[in-house]
């Protein structure tokens, strides 16, 4: 009795891996770079100069390692998608709108078109199952790109007085003497009254979207269940506002142990390098705690493979 041989299935995920579309995908990632490229260069300046959006170098290469990470855990073989050309009329309408956009001056939004595009060309090169793999990613690339100038300033403002507030009712809890006046807190020393202004650079904005980039990767690279990514993705905002705080009040104590203007200076710029490891902290605690309150086989369940990988491994 002749038996056929079993014809083993193709390697799960070597088309994801670039063997027939890597050319593909790296001619268009090459020409989509080079027509943005004034985009990102304009952008790299405000990273540079703008202490609130300094991690905006470090959005790319995040996005990059999400799409890594959801490919090697979700594993397809790659196909041409079948209606390319609707994506090709999107990507040519994006681009227009950013001559548009350029044409009347309009900064923020012509650069805001380079999100929709890499959308598009995503579908292009792999259709709806490379987009249902890199859609975290591409919304992760909106951390590039600085906050219009009327919604930093509403947001800007209202931050800047919860952080006085709040830290004048810290520092009268833990028994220090002191009076707000706007923005500015007076402190009662032993060297005389001091005066600590909350300035407009000091109200936590910077550490709300460091923050919100670092926790929003974390919950695409890390597996866990949505409930859980809701909630701590919800908690960037109190976490931030509480490290500022933290680091208002340390400066204050700061102040009323350390004399001389240069250690006061010293004061504000070492409890400022303290902000972003106790927001990390913070947001660890909050994991941990949700661990350990909630049964995590969720997260395990979340954690394994997604289609016929697992199913090939159970029979």
């Amino acid at each position: 009795m002749s038996t056929t041989p079993a014809i083993s299935p193709p390697a799960a995920g070597r088309g994801s891996l670039g063997m027939p579309w890597l050319p593909s995908a790296v001619g268009g990632i090459a020409l989509l770079i080079f027509s943005y490229a004034p985009n990102v260069r304009d952008l790299a300046t405000i990273w540079e100069n703008e202490p609130n959006y300094s991690h905006g170098f470090l959005v790319a290469p995040i996005a990059a390692v999400i799409v890594w990470r959801r490919l090697v855990d979700r594993p397809y073989e790659w196909t041409p998608p079948r209606t390319s050309w609707v994506a090709w009329v999107g990507l040519a309408v994006v681009l227009a709108s950013r001559a548009f956009f350029y044409e009347r001056n309009m900064g923020w939004t012509e650069n805001a078109t380079l999100i929709p595009a890499v959308g598009l060309v995503t579908y292009i090169l792999g259709g709806r199952e490379l987009v249902s793999r890199a859609w975290p990613a591409i919304l992760f690339l909106v951390f590039m790109l600085p906050l219009p100038a009327a919604v930093n300033t509403m947001v800007a403002l209202p931050l800047q007085r919860i952080a006085t507030v709040g830290s004048c009712f810290v520092l009268q809890l833990t028994g220090l003497w002191v009076v707000p006046s706007g923005n500015v807190i007076t402190l009662n020393t032993p060297q005389g009254p001091q005066q600590l202004e909350v300035a407009l650079a000091c109200n936590g904005l910077s550490m709300l979207m460091t923050l919100a980039a670092t926790v929003t990767a974390a919950v695409a690279l890390v597996p866990m269940p949505t409930w859980k990514r809701i909630t701590v993705l919800a908690s960037a905002v109190p976490i931030a506002l509480v490290s500022n705080i933290s680091r208002i009040v340390a400066t204050g104590w700061l102040y009323y142990l350390l004399e001389g203007e240069t250690a006061h200076e010293r004061a504000h710029d070492w409890s400022g390098y303290l902000m972003m490891p106790l927001a990390l902290i913070l947001v660890g605690a909050e994991l941990w705690l949700l661990s350990w309150l909630f049964d995590d086989q969720e997260a395990q369940a979340a954690a394994r493979p997604i289609g016929p990988v697992s199913a090939s491994r159970t029979t």
